[in-house]
């Protein structure tokens, strides 16, 4: 056995609409082995993992696995169980799992589920392969060693309490959310939107803010000079220096270090000078800089401000043991930290107890140790610093603040910039006014822990992650902005550019991803084939988007998945044979299934555009949640009449002028003749595109009169549509460069063609290397029967095939079809077939060009336009 490829997909996928991973395992010599014919294999199994007995796989309840795996089944199929159960174990939550043979390879399946961590769910089926074969080999088996292994990666990419919730947060409000890092750096929201979010730091949040907040020297001036209480205090650099400092303060003092953070390194109440000489010495491991501050009697609070209101107030207990008259303090601790709401670090709602320099010596100063045995019902207090992170609790007593407290906190947190703050407040009683009872602010903390306010071991839990996402997007916005996906197998890049030229007529800042590139504000971004769910995110994260129209072809989608979370308006121009025999697709219906995922992947509120005169695609109508527009070039398409019925919105051409009619209601938007790409209506393939784009503008809340002005403007301009029935004239004949790469993209280009004028037809042809024999035939026949002459080429990446290969098929298939053997050419290289294809050619021909690479083409043609017209000038002088 092989495990061959383990692939996150993070996006909407083929597979389920949520994040899965694909594992690919070649079987090799076993691959048609069951699972019952290992000798013990099935009975050692079932011992080392007992709770696949309640896996209930294709029979529908428990225990259906356990009578599969008797029957016999194949082992790719027991590495899914496998990796389920032990992720079961881990504490995931997995919903979804399928195993089925890979159309890649012979021997080779496909195993997919879903995931709760990616990390883990990897780590899961390394450690599954792993013990299947030692299974199968008959070797030691070590669970427990796996379950260790996957559960720290789950532990080390896990985000916080405080990042969760205000996740929770985000999807409770519709804005989407992407992680950034491995760490907790979140991008809320897309495009001009969007806001960033890391732990309780938000783009808002100054740097300047912070550095004041992480030097305490500073945040001490700063607060004093502004009239708040704080506790006297100095900078030690040295040991003696601080003896020094405590001997002039002359009062109990607090240690701690300068730049220090979460109550590390913290020692509080020190009354003697041998324990100022072990506290210093503590804080020397966090930097060589510490703060000696007086120390306030009183109980701890933490007061949380966002966006200058109080938000949350908790009193904060330090770590503490209760004695029963048998058990050490050790013992003690290590029985509290068995609780399962405690964690490692931030990742549940309590930290568990460390017992680090700073316990040891609180309990010295106690008279204590690590061993003592504490009466029955002692309390024993471990620091007395009251820090979650180092295992403290909190109680909430939000609504016992008095009014001048909370102003106070809501004061400091002004005065070091801050726009979330955690504000440490030392006082006898939070009900009680600092100017009464007394009290100092100690702290004031950028990004500080939200989980004392969200889950309080006593008290009410207080939303505060609710609370920082209504400061991100006030009034009620979800941070989102336009997002319109275009996919089918022909139509889709000219449909993109339409939509995009109809937004960007509005003045907003589109960004665009289709086979030209990225393109944003009409600039173009990045180069290249752009049609995958990697582009889309770039657009998505742009800071000045305002509206995505993202160019959604199968590859991407069956490689990784969708780039967004959902589509507000979806457009599926059709669906016919390409791309065939790839990725498993080996039929239409198989590649409409593909396609079909940007139909699905919308909301209620979406519109999915479908084309009424391609049975696949408007049977998606079955599968979308979305509220759907049809269109259509067919006269009386009885679909379309059936939805205008029913009250629902079509586009489609009535005596030649394009109309869209919502139920009985009509609007006339303009004659097809009028619209520069349908060449005074020749180009039906244009026509049908017009139609899906002014459908899309409806969808997007556009005037009748924007979408009449963008369709008839676009492709006045020479760049509008370039690559895509793009006509130059030269030597009197018309040249057109289109990316035709299909039977039925050639097919529609002849169409329109046939009705333009000319001597003779030429077509320079090719077909991709990755297309079934019959896919590649299917183009030479469609070019056979439409044109007079035939150049044939190969693309430069042969896709597997061998040079001259391609080109053998389509001359063999073109003559089948009964074109005369002495009217194809055959010139592999693409730039030199094109200039054959010109030098040859005659007055009054059209040459048509399916290209690969269009730049050099378009340099090629514009060169001699420039030649030709400079002999003129030059006849003319």
């Amino acid at each position: 056995m092989e495990l061959l490829k383990i692939q996150v997909i993070e996006g909407a996928n083929v597979y389920s609409h949520s994040p899965i991973i694909r594992t690919l395992i070649d079987l090799q010599e076993e691959a048609e082995r069951m699972s019952h014919t290992f000798s013990g294999f099935n009975r050692r199994l079932l011992a080392y993992l007992p709770g696949l007995h309640s896996h209930h796989c294709s029979r529908g309840r428990a225990g259906g696995f356990v009578e599969r795996l008797r029957e016999g089944t194949l082992l790719g199929h027991v590495l899914e169980h496998v990796t389920l159960e032990l992720l079961d174990l881990c504490g995931q939550n997995i919903r979804y799992g399928k195993t089925e043979r890979s159309g890649d390879q012979p021997g080779t399946y496909e195993i997919v589920i879903n995931y709760d961590s990616r990390e883990g769910a990897v780590e899961a089926f390394r450690q599954g392969f792993r013990l299947v074969e030692d299974l199968r080999r008959k070797q030691p088996v070590d669970v427990n060693k796996a379950l260790a292994a996957i559960r720290k990666e789950i532990e080390s990419y896990e985000l916080g309490v405080s990042t969760r919730t205000m996740i929770e947060a985000c999807r409770e409000r519709g804005i989407p959310v992407q992680r950034l890092n491995r760490d907790s750096l979140l991008q809320l929201g897309y495009g001009r939107e969007q806001r960033r979010l890391e732990a309780a730091v938000s783009d808002a949040t100054g740097c300047i803010a912070v550095d004041i907040a992480c030097d305490k020297e500073l945040t001490n001036k700063l607060l004093r000079e502004a009239g708040i209480p704080i506790p006297r205090g100095v900078v030690v650099r040295e040991e003696e220096e601080a003896v020094q400092a405590f001997r002039r303060l002359g009062m109990p003092v607090v240690l701690k270090p300068y730049n220090g953070n979460q109550g590390k390194g913290v020692t509080l109440n020190l009354k003697q000078e041998a324990g100022v000489r072990s506290a210093y010495r503590i804080t020397r491991a966090y930097g060589e800089r510490a703060i000696m501050e007086e120390y306030i009697q009183g109980r701890h609070y933490r007061v949380l401000v966002i966006g200058g209101r109080l938000a949350a107030v908790a009193e904060r207990i330090p770590a503490q043991v209760a004695g029963d008259g048998a058990a050490s303090i050790e013992e003690l601790v290590a029985r509290v930290n068995e609780n399962p709401l405690r964690g490692e670090d931030h990742e549940k709602a309590l930290t568990k107890i460390k017992v680090d320099p700073v316990v040891i010596m609180t309990l010295a100063q106690k008279g204590l140790e690590l061993s003592s045995v504490p009466a029955d019902g002692e309390m024993v207090h471990l620091r007395e610093s009251a820090n979650l992170s180092t295992g403290g609790i909190a109680c909430d007593a939000t609504e016992r603040i008095h009014p001048e407290n909370a102003a106070l906190a809501v004061y400091a947190a002004r005065v070091i910039g801050l726009d979330i703050a955690g504000v440490d407040l030392v006082i006898p009683d939070i009900a009680q006014s600092y100017r009464q009872g007394g009290g100092c602010i100690v702290e004031v903390n950028a990004s500080p822990g939200i989980r004392m306010h969200q889950y309080p071991s006593a008290g009410k839990g207080r939303d505060v992650g609710k609370l920082i996402i209504d400061q991100l997007f006030p009034g009620g916005g979800n941070g989102r902005i336009p997002i319109i996906a275009v996919t089918g197998t022909n139509g889709k890049t000219t449909i993109t550019r339409l939509i995009s030229k109809m937004l960007l007529d509005r003045g907003l800042a589109v960004g665009m991803a289709g086979t030209g590139g990225i393109y944003v504000r009409g600039e173009l971004l990045v180069p290249g084939d752009t049609t995958g769910p990697e582009s889309a995110r770039i657009i998505l994260r742009h800071p000045d988007v305002q509206a995505a129209v993202l160019e959604t072809a199968r590859g991407g989608i069956l490689r990784a998945g969708l780039g967004y979370d959902y589509a507000d308006v979806a457009i599926v121009s059709n669906v016919s044979g390409d791309h065939l025999g790839q990725y498993g697709v080996e039929t239409v219906a198989d590649l409409a299934k593909v396609k079909r995922l940007v139909a699905e992947a919308v909301r209620p509120h979406s519109y999915v555009v479908l084309n009424a005169d391609d049975p696949h695609t408007a049977a998606m109508t079955r599968r979308t949640r979305g509220k759907v527009i049809f269109f259509s070039v067919e006269k009386d398409n009885v679909r379309l009449r059936k939805h205008l019925g029913w009250g629902g919105v079509g586009v489609f051409v009535r005596r030649g002028l394009m109309v869209l009619c919502q139920g009985e209601t009509v609007y006339r938007l303009c004659p097809v003749k009028q619209i520069p790409i349908t060449f005074q209506g020749k180009a039906r393939h244009n026509i049908s595109n017009c139609l899906a784009a002014a459908a899309a503008g409806w969808a997007l809340g556009l005037s009748i009169e924007a979408i009449r002005s963008a369709l008839l403007a676009f492709g006045l301009e020479k760049g509008d549509n370039a690559g895509r029935l793009d006509m130059y004239d030269w030597n009197g004949m018309k040249v057109v460069l289109d990316y035709g790469h299909n039977a039925a993209g050639i097919r529609e280009v002849l169409h329109t063609l046939k009705q333009f004028p000319a001597a003779a037809l030429v077509g320079c042809i090719t077909a991709p290397g990755d297309r079934p024999e019959e896919s590649i035939r299917e183009v030479a026949r469609a070019a056979a029967q439409g044109f007079d002459r035939l150049i044939i080429r190969e693309d430069q990446d042969l896709r597997g095939r061998q040079p001259g290969e391609i080109a053998d098929i389509l001359r063999e298939e073109a003559v089948a079809a009964g074109m005369d053997p002495g009217k194809i050419k055959i010139v592999p290289p693409e730039l030199k077939a094109f200039r054959f294809g010109l030098d040859q050619g005659s007055p009054g021909e059209i040459l048509v060009m399916f290209y690969e690479n269009l730049a050099p083409l378009e340099e090629e043609i514009r060169r001699r336009q420039k030649r030709e017209r400079r002999k003129v000038v030059e006849s003319v002088v």
